[in-house]
């Protein structure tokens, strides 16, 4: 599978509520196609009370828009709350495949718990900046 066309499907969708530039993605590939899972990142804010604060901007994600993307055959969508036995946040999973690809795609609702800061929110620009070393 073209996993950065499909990168970019996923991305045309996520609509960010504040000033964000990444995403946190995994990928790997399985016996039943590439599993990919796609998170927010955690920010950390410069300037303004809620200076070194850890934070992440809200979004929100166009399923129709996505689930009509060129290629994209869907076979099932499940939403699933936290579990503390099989789901380290909230989700929505999607199987189906891309371009005859088998995919199954994991869309976290917050941040990975344990995952890094990859971005630094500065309050008085309003701009967001990479951590050094993030992608």
């Amino acid at each position: 599978m073209n996993v950065e066309d499909f990168k970019q499907a996923v991305a045309r969708h996520w609509r960010h509520h504040a000033p964000c530039e990444h995403l946190n993605w995994q990928v790997q590939d399985g016996e039943d196609g590439t599993q990919i899972e796609v998170a927010p990142v955690y920010q950390e804010v410069l300037g303004g009370k809620q200076d070194g604060e850890n934070v992440w901007a809200g979004f929100r994600f166009d399923l129709s828009g996505f689930f009509a993307e060129r290629g994209l055959m869907v076979e099932n969508v499940l939403a699933a709350s936290y579990c503390t036995e099989c789901s380290e946040t909230p989700n929505i999973a999607i199987r189906g495949t891309y371009f005859a690809q088998a995919f199954a795609l994991r869309l976290h609702l917050e941040p990975v718990p344990g995952s890094e800061q990859a971005e630094v929110i500065d309050t008085i620009s309003g701009k967001v900046r990479a951590i050094e070393g993030e992608s």
